[in-house]
């Protein structure tokens, strides 16, 4: 929808597989004040002259040009992965994870556990009282049960894991795909995630919360500012397949609407190319009220909740606005846009610390 500052898309919502964000780009104001391009440029705003709204798929991958050169994201420059976050499967040795439950749509598939080390390779005849399609283990067999890791052994670039079942002791195997299994979670976390939140006030960096009908499987979101406090209720387990955010802060806001923010609370299980410096829920949520943190007017703010970005903005506003970029490229030979952000199939220019165009590449 349009609002003063032009066209923004919500982010595709899913659930149940990674979420694929899209971004609005605002025409850069060459002006050095992206306060006066907010307050003079209403009258103007479906004017092609004034600004040109270009809203784009957002990707994983972005193609750099020569001869610029590629650094490390910003946020790698100042933070580095925590090492207290970290679980890699070579430690998961007498770990106990929960089989997340899944939604009925997605309950015929099973999990991606075995109850041979053959795994999908199988050559016996699918039984289907133990087992879904491709040997999965049925959902029926596994879904809210917890399992102990009994094995782990190197298979090529990833690791074959044995798992034995706390009640019935089955056991199951599973291959990592980028050092992850699909549908489990580590069972500590649960706990840890309710000691650390159950109770506080946190802040959507989203700026919505979800919401689900468990009698009818709809998903829904409802939209907040990044500012209003969020009251959390409780923390419980969420659903399988989704994204690596396997826990839910149920949350309440001021109106007493009620939803919930995905979070992960540590990278085990998480698939090696999603791991990012910082906690694994700095993406999600603000555990401090922003405005205390950051002294911006009202103006930033704005620009901020409407998922924004316009010149004169600096880079710690953009990274609350938009998040970390995927790349950054630096070509100091490059007149007007010596750095460069990339956000899949957008970009921003920036003079030193300021933002002086935004584009689609």
């Amino acid at each position: 929808m349009f609002n003063l500052w032009g066209l923004f898309l919500r982010e595709e919502r899913n659930q149940y597989l990674d979420n694929t964000e899209r971004y609005p780009v605002t025409a850069a104001d060459p002006r050095p004040s992206y306060k006066r391009h907010y307050t003079k440029s209403r009258p103007v705003l479906f004017s092609v002259s004034a600004a040109v709204v270009v809203c784009a798929a957002f990707v994983i991958h972005s193609k750099t040009a020569a001869p610029q050169k590629s650094a490390p994201p910003a946020a790698a420059a100042s933070a580095s992965v925590d090492s207290s976050c970290l679980l890699p499967v070579d430690k998961w040795l007498n770990k106990k994870f929960f089989a997340l439950r899944k939604p009925p749509m997605f309950r015929k598939f099973g999990y991606e556990l075995y109850l041979t080390n053959k795994l999908s390779a199988a050559t016996a005849a699918v039984d289907t009282a133990t087992e879904a399609e491709k040997h999965h283990a049925r959902y029926s067999l596994l879904a809210g049960k917890t399992l102990t890791v009994t094995g782990v052994e190197k298979a090529g670039p990833e690791h074959l894991v044995t798992f034995s079942e706390d009640k019935g002791g089955r056991t199951y195997f599973a291959k990592t795909h980028n050092g992850a299994i699909e549908g489990i979670a580590r069972s500590d976390d649960l706990d840890g995630a309710a000691r650390r939140w159950a109770g506080t006030t946190v802040y959507s960096r989203r700026r919505f919360i979800d919401t689900y009908d468990s009698s009818t499987g709809a998903y829904g979101r409802i939209k907040v500012r990044i500012q209003d406090a969020l009251k959390v209720t409780g923390v419980s387990w969420g659903l399988a397949p989704l994204p690596p955010k396997p826990l839910w802060l149920n949350v309440e806001t001021a109106a007493h609407e009620k939803g919930f923010i995905p979070v992960c609370l540590t990278w085990a299980n998480v698939m090696s190319d999603k791991i990012k410096p910082g906690p694994p829920w700095a993406e999600e949520l603000f555990e401090t009220n922003p405005t205390t943190l950051y002294s911006w007017d009202s103006l930033t703010w704005a620009a901020i909740n409407g998922h924004t970005i316009v010149s004169g903005m600096t880079k710690e506003q953009v990274q609350v606005s938009w998040g970390q970029p995927h790349k950054v490229t630096l070509d100091t030979a490059q007149r007007g846009c010596r750095e460069q952000w990339l956000f899949g199939t957008q970009y921003l220019c920036f003079d030193h610390d300021t933002v002086t165009s935004v584009g689609a590449r």
